[in-house]
């Protein structure tokens, strides 16, 4: 069973009112460059034919997303409910209706605007027709999935299907000259959205030129329902995490993956940067990180690195991800402070050692699934006795049920034979390691110990969870701190998958001088 240690009182009120933060609609989006601020802008609005939108879900291939093709008008989607329990038309819920302006395309044409279309993206922009044409089609795709997870949008009064007008900018002044970057939006940093329109920067990298659309994109289908009482951590942190996307091979995108290498990701770098940033501190505390202001993501990627780590987090693992995921259906009023109250719980320090232990570790490809760690709370070893636990190599931290006191001797032994890694062949190891392989400075399947300090020795030994012990098959050493320890086989944390075989790990307590005198 897990370990449950109750959060303090001034903790659970601070969470109560940090969570209830609404977030901004404006925040600016994190980019792979930073841009100055856009100087004052005005929009003209051109009376012109309504475009019409299409409600075929079927995505749109490349060679369909035509400059500015017409759609014809569809009607609204059913509602799930039975027609007997339906509301009357004034109690439905409605989307707003679509208030995006009506340009005049030929004179943006001859601004070096183009304009192309599909179901769910209308873009005007002036980067290369060729990368353009290409763009729709990814948005077609990510709105199946946005549904997929944020749920399907009510219909708008008029009937029409949901769609967003995009403006991709290699060169602002020619938007400001088209009038299209509007009066009230604030200062565009990379990005910015507003109802169901975005602005954003060109960018050199391909796959951030798409990261960032589908970014704010996001942006655009969740919060088009207004009455936002979602915390800008969780706002700019989903919305980096379903911009994060893979395309196999037969052209299917799937969004809100972890990066797998870095090549593969370019202009993202979000876990370069926090590997950077905990090299050189400890990972931000959970609390630190939902407490994040809208203020503190303009020109600083730091904010939307932590932001989408922490969703990454949550999403991702095996207990937190079910009811994080479940969050996407409740960004109104105040029922997502509800529903994350809920899912915290009580256990906010295992759950911040939990977070901190994967903020360290954080790497491409991390493996969530044997990854994630199992407080449980050890009992301690009276004087000259011994315990016996067994360590897997397919897992990370695993508790030994043992625990230690601080200032207390003890001498630990490890004995078995296990494989890391099966290609070529199989690498048989023992709690000594592979000499040949390293991890982090020490051999690749070297026994590895860390401790969860006691909740009061939190107080003086705050990031004492973070510090590893390399042991080896024999150690002896003295206790830091009192609590709980931990053991793994050292590997990293993306290749725990294809290890087999376990260990078997004794813990000896020695004697105190004084207690070994008497005897």
């Amino acid at each position: 069973m897990n370990r449950l240690v109750s959060m303090s009182d001034g903790f659970r009120c601070h969470a109560y009112c940090l969570l209830a933060i609404a977030a901004c609609l404006l925040t600016a989006c994190g980019s792979e460059k930073k841009t100055p601020q856009a100087a004052e802008e005005t929009v003209v609005v051109v009376a012109d034919p309504p475009a019409e939108t299409s409600g075929t879900k079927k995505p749109v291939s490349a060679e369909t997303a035509k400059p500015d093709s017409p759609q014809p008008k569809k009607t609204p989607a059913p509602t799930t409910a039975a027609s007997s329990n339906r509301p009357e038309p004034d109690q439905m819920l409605y989307r707003p209706s679509d208030q995006r302006p009506i340009h005049n395309n030929q004179r943006l044409e001859l601004l070096g605007i183009h304009c192309y279309k599909s179901p769910r993206l209308k873009l005007y922009t002036d980067i290369d027709p060729e990368i353009a044409r290409t763009l729709p089609p990814v948005i077609d795709q990510a709105y199946a999935a946005l549904v997929n997870y944020f749920g399907p949008l009510p219909p708008n009064r008029e009937g029409t299907e949901f769609q967003v007008t995009g403006y991709i900018m290699q060169n602002r002044d020619l938007f400001k000259e088209a009038g299209v970057i509007l009066d009230s939006l604030p200062a565009i940093v990379n990005g910015r959205h507003q109802g169901a329109q975005f602005w954003m920067d060109a960018q050199s990298q391909p796959y951030y030129l798409r990261h960032l659309m589908i970014h704010e994109y996001t942006h655009c289908y969740s919060m088009i329902m207004g009455d936002i009482g979602a915390p800008v951590w969780y706002l700019e942190g989903i919305a980096e995490s379903m911009a994060t996307h893979t395309t196999d091979a037969d052209g299917k995108i799937h969004f809100n993956v972890m990066p797998h290498n870095k090549n593969d990701f370019g202009g993202l770098g979000r876990i370069t940067l926090i590997q950077e940033v905990v090299e050189q501190a400890p990972p931000r505390p959970l609390q630190d990180v939902m407490q994040f202001h809208p203020a503190n993501f303009i020109y600083n990627n730091e904010a939307y690195a932590w932001s989408w780590t922490l969703c990454q987090f949550f999403d991702k693992h095996p207990v937190y991800g079910k009811p994080f995921r479940e969050l996407a259906h409740h960004m109104q009023g105040n029922e997502f402070s509800k529903k994350i109250q809920a899912m915290l719980g009580d256990d906010y320090a295992s759950l911040n050692d939990a977070w901190m232990l994967f903020a360290r570790n954080l790497q491409p490809g991390y493996d969530f699934k044997n990854a994630a760690v199992t407080f449980t709370a050890g009992e301690t070893l009276r004087p000259d006795s011994s315990a016996t636990t067994k360590v897997n190599s397919q897992q990370g931290w695993q508790s030994s049920g043992i625990r230690v006191e601080q200032g207390v001797s003890y001498e630990i032994s490890a004995v078995g034979r296990f494989t890391l890694a099966q290609e070529p062949k199989p690498w048989e190891s023992t709690a000594d390691g592979i000499s040949f392989q390293y991890f982090k400075g020490q051999p690749l399947g070297r026994l590895i110990m860390m401790i969860q300090p006691d909740p009061d020795m939190k107080l003086t030994h705050p990031n004492a969870i973070l510090k590893e012990y390399p042991l080896g098959a024999q150690a002896s050493w003295m206790a830091p701190v009192s609590g709980t320890i931990y053991f793994r086989l050292n590997d990293a944390w993306n290749a725990l998958a294809d290890n087999r075989g376990e260990i078997e790990v004794t813990v000896q307590r020695k004697p105190k001088t004084e207690e070994a005198a008497k005897n």
